[in-house]
């Protein structure tokens, strides 16, 4: 008797551990997203958020894509429903994403463990919350970043579904597929090219009925394609005129986006320091897994990580510095470290399921990356949720030895921990802004009636230049030929971007590029268009060269507004002066010069 009342007692403190840590890792998932969803509103990026943006408000303005996608048209009408508020954008785009990755989570644990669906909900949302990862840029606004990941996890939602008894969802699980399949392709086409190769290698190395289920996935995407083809005008052929012109564009502005270079292995780049975090955090997730008879002992570091958790996401500490590589490192000695877990038992015990899950986890991240001129494992891990979800496929044989929700805790709590490290310090640093996002205050109405909160010099230097802008004359939907690489101030003063939503500079192709882009507009814009220069401004453009592609000179233009851009990490490192130009030259005449020219 008292040995049975031992072990009564033993389960019934067990239990209780369980349901605080499970009670105390809902609360951190809740204060994680809200979190992100708080700081929406803060910050702008002066180059890519502008053309994003730019290019979401008029996707059709322009014959051109460079690079080659359509994601813009995606994201049109979203843009209008929010009538362009950008924080309203960001909150639904961390939404839709985190919902995602909650799903997915959510069908892979109960694909492979014996969870309950209280428990199976809890723990998924804590792994799901790496979701959050892919806004590590402070890039909240929709983009085709995150519209490559977004497509991902819904193929993979898909696919888990299709893999399902019941003809419901075999339709619904074919049909995300393809919807998946097809807004990779409007994100980033080699993606899409490669998802739809490992689909269809999944589906057959399974030797289930899926291959039936697939060719209605592919029907959908071509149905959905064929669509697009024709929202963009011209059909199939108008399609792929843009794609091959977009894809000479790339290549034209050399700057390491060419097809040659898709296909490539990269460097993991790492230090001995984050090698040694992501061994010890590896280890230690492995015995917090396997050691079951200290349970009072692990239950006590599991809530000290979660508090530290909480720690970094609400007073901003920055105690572990979490890199990149970390998030693939961790995963990845977690699996090599289970290997030899009771002789290869994990190893030896998969089934062939979680086998083709965990591989198609481990690779999604570096497809999401194809076509991408930056290292493929930092591109790749925007989508790091999947390599901690490689590790729930492949730690699934362990749900045979019973207590599931304790050996998936670890994993979910240190998937909290590593996004609350990663996400706070790209808050601490975000990408080419001013550091420290927590102090901003300086709250900047933008178009459409949003606002947002930036650095008082960003703030500062918006609100002049559009005062600025607007007593010289300049009105909204103006035409403009940006030189200065300034999208995002040509969004503030809501001007009309010519030949590109972003005349990239700081490529060697950039003036070619622009020449080319221009070239396609017609010459009554031209004429009537207004010049943003910037002489001493990193990343300008030719401005003599470019300008005399449509026939135009510094002569035909007056300086109609001068404003100091001031130093961004990472974006302007000096302080510098742009002016803005206003033709002067009679429109027929500027517009005779401009066709003589292209001539």
């Amino acid at each position: 008797m008292p040995t049975q009342n031992h072990f009564a007692n033993q389960r019934t403190l067990s239990v209780l551990l369980d349901r605080t840590l499970l009670g105390l890792s809902a609360a951190t998932t809740v204060i994680l997203f809200v979190w992100m969803l708080y700081y929406s509103n803060c910050g702008l990026i002066p180059g890519d958020e502008g053309w994003w943006l730019n290019s979401m408000a008029n996707p059709f303005a322009y014959s051109i894509k460079i690079p080659p996608n359509f994601y813009d048209l995606i994201y049109h009408w979203p843009y209008q429903w929010a009538v362009g508020d950008i924080a309203v954008l960001r909150m639904a785009n961390v939404t839709l994403t985190t919902a995602l990755g909650w799903i997915l989570s959510f069908l892979t644990v109960r694909r492979l463990w014996m969870v309950g669906w209280p428990h199976a909900a809890t723990l998924s949302a804590g792994i799901a919350s790496l979701a959050l990862v892919a806004f590590q840029w402070r890039a909240l606004t929709p983009n085709y970043y995150t519209l490559n990941v977004q497509s991902a996890l819904m193929v993979m939602i898909g696919l888990l579904l299709a893999d399902r008894p019941g003809r419901m969802r075999q339709v619904l699980g074919f049909v995300l597929v393809g919807v998946g399949g097809w807004g990779s392709f409007m994100a980033r086409p080699a993606t899409a090219a490669a998802i739809a190769v490992v689909v269809m290698v999944y589906a057959a190395a399974l030797r289930r009925k899926l291959l039936l289920p697939m060719l209605g996935a592919a029907l959908v995407a071509v149905a959905l394609l064929t669509a697009t083809a024709y929202v963009i005008g011209g059909g199939i052929n108008g399609l792929v005129t843009h794609m091959v012109k977009g894809t000479q564009g790339i290549a034209l502005l050399g700057g390491g986006h060419e097809l040659s270079h898709i296909l490539r292995i990269d460097r993991l780049e790492t230090s001995p320091s984050q090698l040694a975090i992501a061994l010890l955090a590896a280890t230690a997730l492995l015995l917090s897994i396997f050691m079951s008879n200290y349970k009072l002992l692990t239950s006590l570091v599991l809530a000290s990580l979660l508090i530290a958790t909480l720690a970094i996401a609400l007073l901003g500490a920055d105690p572990i510095s979490i890199k990149l590589t970390t998030l693939f490192l961790v995963p990845t000695f977690t699996c090599l470290g289970a290997t030899f877990y009771r002789g290869g038992m994990v190893l030896r015990t998969q089934a062939p399921t979680s086998i083709a899950l965990a591989l198609m986890f481990l690779v999604l991240p570096h497809l999401l990356a194809l076509s991408s001129r930056v290292n493929y494992w930092s591109a790749g891990s925007d989508a790091c949720l999947f390599w901690m979800l490689a590790v729930v496929a492949f730690l699934s044989p362990l749900a045979q030895e019973g207590g599931s929700v304790a050996t998936l805790l670890p994993l979910t709590v240190f998937a909290q921990l590593l996004t609350a490290s990663v996400v706070n310090a790209g808050m601490l640093n975000p990408w080419r802004q001013v550091k420290d996002l927590r102090a901003y205050t300086a709250i900047t109405a933008l178009p459409g009636g949003g606002k947002l909160v930036l650095s008082q010099s960003f703030h500062d230097y918006l609100a002049t230049a559009r005062a600025q802008a607007r007593a010289a004359g300049l009105e909204v939907g103006t035409p403009v030929v940006d030189l200065s690489n300034a999208p995002t101030l040509l969004y503030v003063l809501e001007a009309r971007p010519l030949g590109l939503p972003w005349l990239f500079g700081g490529y060697s192709g950039s003036n070619a590029v622009a020449v080319k882009t221009l070239g396609l507009e017609n010459c009554a814009d031209l004429a009537k268009a207004w010049v943003l220069i910037a002489p001493e401004g990193p990343r300008h453009l030719d401005q003599a060269g470019v300008m005399a592609s449509f026939g135009a000179g510094q002569a035909d233009y007056v300086a109609a507004a001068a404003f100091e851009v001031p130093v961004i990490d990472g974006y302007y490192p000096n302080a510098h002066s742009q002016f803005l130009l206003k033709p002067v030259r009679p429109a027929a005449l500027a517009e005779q010069s401009c066709r003589e020219a292209k001539r």
